[in-house]
């Protein structure tokens, strides 16, 4: 029986050349299953700041038979995409310098403590930005290598840098990566040369032909050479090499999931366009991931101590000064579980949105792994014990979703561990993140 060299290319007119998938013919064997490449896996961290109302936020129920609370009901239509997890501590942000605020900010993504600084807070003492790499970007170095941008930090209304509380990313101790706050912005660096001129196009068509139709004098040498199985996949190689193609040359927006968006005019620094400026960046984002321009993003509402007025809410004072009132303040109660409602119904907006985008079998949700989470967990106490985290996606098969996972109080499960699940979902063999005094490994049940 012949054999074909694994290395074996098909030349057409011009020398091109094209690249054949895993045969039968390949292998003395004859067993070896054509292999088709994974989906590429994307993160995307959401952030909101000021902590919760854990009576309105926590769900009822069993793991897997839950009902949501009242603040996580718009993600009613995405329960069986969510994991929601109760009983994790950010033990870390109850260690060093800083007041509450800096230390949940700078552990949130980290799990490490902040570094000597400057900054005073509240309380405690001054302290700098975070002591190590934040896991979207421990992500970004292994999955971000192959895409024009690494990852895109987003925010929201979330001020000048240079403190920790504007800051949700770290490329390394004190790196911090400041968000964009500018959707203008965002679209004129990632977006401005997508598409392009479009007559240019027509001439890179005109010039290129099809790859496929150079090869196919080659295709017809071997094919005698084929059994029906190796025909088959010569045959789908054929079609997903034409389909790339099409994606690369084509008119942008063609059918096809990346479609270049409308330039955004919005004044970006009005406390009543919030909820605009948020859409836009949230829209830009899930379009970067869509045309694989990036497959890590981050999106910050507002920044730590966040002091945006919910106006469109009937707020008369900002979201931190609401969140400093005792529980005995029925009515500021009632106004933070409605700030937490909407930001619940914008990361139900962000579900929908990467749920609409056709990707194999499923969709880019099948194919994100989303973690909303915060620094503190109730504001007026700045806790950190009982996190408000929920994940959403499946990260391509990798995180079981449609449950409710409840942690015991002892012992303590910090939410490095967390952070090391969440690396897991993307691939990453990590067992630590941060400071390892606080971290025992995975979370466990996640996975």
């Amino acid at each position: 029986m012949k054999v074909l060299d694994r290395r074996t290319l098909l030349r057409g007119a011009g020398g091109i050349a094209i690249g054949l998938p895993f045969l039968e013919i390949m292998s003395r064997s004859g067993t070896a299953a054509a292999q088709t490449p994974p989906l590429p896996k994307r993160l995307v961290v959401f952030f909101s700041p000021d902590g919760s109302i854990r009576e309105n936020w926590t769900p009822t129920g069993t793991e897997t038979n839950f009902q949501l609370s009242r603040i996580l009901a718009p993600l009613e239509a995405h329960k069986q995409n969510i994991v929601v997890i109760d009983g994790v501590d950010n033990v870390c942000a109850t260690k060093g310098l800083g007041d509450d605020h800096m230390r949940g900010m700078g552990a949130m993504l980290t799990g490490i403590e902040l570094l000597p600084g400057t900054t005073q807070g509240g309380a405690g003492d001054p302290a700098g930005l975070a002591g190590g790499i934040s896991v979207d970007q421990k992500v970004a170095n292994v999955i971000g290598k192959s895409t024009k941008f690494k990852s895109l930090e987003l925010g929201v209304l979330t001020g000048g840098g240079g403190t920790v509380w504007a800051y949700t990313s770290y490329a390394d101790a004190n790196v911090p990566l400041p968000a964009d706050n500018n959707p203008a912005s965002v679209f004129n660096r990632v977006f401005s040369q997508l598409g392009g001129d479009q007559t240019a196009l027509q001439k890179l068509r005109a010039r290129r032909k099809t790859v496929l139709d150079t090869v196919m004098d080659g295709y017809g040498s071997l094919a005698p050479q084929l059994g029906a199985v190796d025909k088959a996949r010569m045959e789908a190689h054929f079609a997903e090499i034409r389909d790339l193609e099409t994606r690369l040359t084509a008119s942008v927006g063609a059918g096809d999931s990346c479609v270049k968006p409308v330039a955004p005019t919005i004044d970006y620094k009005a406390n009543d366009n919030f909820p605009v400026i948020g859409k836009a960046q949230m829209d830009l984002m899930v379009m970067a991931l869509a045309c694989d321009l990036t497959r890590v993003a981050t999106i910050q509402w507002e920044r730590s101590v966040g002091d945006v007025r919910f106006s469109w809410l009937g707020a008369d004072r900002g979201h931190h000064a609401y969140s400093h009132d005792a529980d005995s303040a029925l009515d500021t109660v009632e106004m933070l579980t409605k700030i937490n409602i909407w930001y619940s119904e914008q990361f139900a907006y962000l579900l929908t949105k990467l749920a609409s985008i056709k990707e194999g079998a499923g969709t880019m949700l099948d194919n994100t792994l989303v973690v909303w989470c915060n620094e503190l967990s109730r504001g007026n106490s700045h806790s950190h014990p009982d996190m408000p985290f929920v994940l959403a996606g499946r990260a391509g098969g990798a995180l079981r979703t449609g449950r409710f996972l409840t942690y015991p109080k002892s012992p303590t499960v910090p939410h490095n561990n967390l952070l090391v699940s969440v690396m897991n979902a993307m691939g990453l063999p990590d067992q630590t993140i941060g400071n390892p005094a606080y971290c025992t490994g995975p979370l466990a049940n996640l996975l």
